[in-house]
């Protein structure tokens, strides 16, 4: 008399890690595409053979379990029938296998984005997230991490998503981010100016980086505020801080770079120089230099010594006297200075004075 076969039973493994779960499943079984599954009848040291078959077609097993890995989804029929050493063939058993598709992983569009933006990602495709690499992700566990002071540069992240199910995703799916470099805009040196002299302004793109769409802020005293290089003409003088002007300009992919320059305005062109400086290297008042208003030309900057030597001399705007005679630093004491300089009209204008040295 032929006996009849055990109830086939699921033994759990791994794909990747092909590790042998401790609990035994009942059929049906219910997997996710990329599965593998150890199906097993009755005991190993039972002297029969077995015939494996899905969906009817016969699989190369011929033990009393048999491997197999799920790789399409759907639904499939699998039977077993036990051929024993006597020749008697045991009835056959079956059992439904429910294979369910992997989620897709979506991790949205490349983007090109401004340095210093805050930028999202934005994943989709399943119920949990994994981002690889977590660099600068505020949670790399989340559908839409924010990527955090990230510098300039190309970004490659990988999403991994599983389903509500616990199916996951086959394949990751990858996004770039591109950082542009940072911009730096140079609205010029702070300046100043007399009642009615023109003051050409001018934007400068430090990096060259295609910046356009130029604004200055305020608006008044200019020709134009929305082009790089506006003209700036004042009726009358501005206070003790003058007047600050902020250019802001864009690039193509909507980049900003902002930068500002303070012009002070005074009544008359003239030649203005402190009376004390202290060149002691703390930053105020190092630079012993004439604070020029209106001028065009520099002829010249001169100081002298109590003994009427001359120690410093420069015909350029902007350059001052460091308090030193060929390296070394003079004492304290009173000089005087004498300065020659072209206006703006082309008057020439003389002045001079003296200045103590203070250390």
């Amino acid at each position: 008399m032929c006996k009849k076969l055990q109830h086939i039973i699921v033994l759990t493994v791994l794909l990747l890690s092909f590790t042998r779960a401790m609990a035994q499943i009942a059929m049906p079984d219910t997997v996710c595409v990329g599965t593998a599954r150890v199906y097993q009848v009755n005991d190993a040291s039972i002297p029969s053979t077995y015939t494996w078959k899905i969906d009817g077609v016969t699989q190369a097993s011929i033990k009393n379990a048999i491997s197999i890995n799920w790789n399409t989804a759907g639904t499939f029929l699998l039977s077993v029938k036990e051929h024993s050493a006597g020749g008697c063939d045991g009835d056959m058993r079956t059992g439904l296998v429910y294979v369910m598709a992997p989620p897709l992983a979506n991790a949205g569009s490349d983007t090109v984005v401004c340095f210093g933006s805050s930028v999202r990602l934005n994943g989709s495709g399943g119920a949990f997230y994994q981002w690889t690499p977590s660099t600068y992700l505020s949670n790399a566990g989340i559908k839409n991490p924010t990527i955090i002071s990230a510098p300039q540069g190309i970004l490659t992240y990988l999403l991994n998503v599983t389903n509500s199910n616990g199916c996951k995703s086959l394949k990751s799916d990858t996004v770039v981010i591109t950082i542009l470099p940072p911009l730096k805009i140079f609205a010029g040196n702070d300046t100043a100016v007399s009642i009615n002299q023109p003051l050409q302004l001018n934007a400068a793109d430090v990096n060259n980086s295609g910046l356009n769409n130029y604004l200055w802020s305020p608006s008044s005293g200019l020709n134009n505020s929305g082009i790089k290089n506006p003209v700036a003409l004042f009726s009358s003088p501005t206070g003790i801080n003058g007047i600050t002007y902020t250019v802001t300009a864009r690039t193509i992919n909507g980049c900003e770079a902002t930068d500002d320059i303070t012009v002070k305005v005074f009544v008359q062109a003239d030649i203005y120089v402190p009376s004390a400086f202290s060149p002691n290297n703390d930053g105020l008042n190092d630079i012993f230099k004439p604070i020029l208003i209106g001028i065009k030309e520099l002829k010249y900057f001169a100081v002298y010594n109590r003994y009427g030597q001359q120690v410093y001399k420069t015909t350029v705007q902007g350059a001052g006297w460091d308090g030193k005679v060929k390296g070394i630093r003079q004492n304290t004491g009173a000089f005087v200075w004498m300065a020659e300089a072209v206006d703006y009209k082309g008057n020439i204008l003389m002045r001079k004075g003296s200045a103590v040295l203070i250390k």
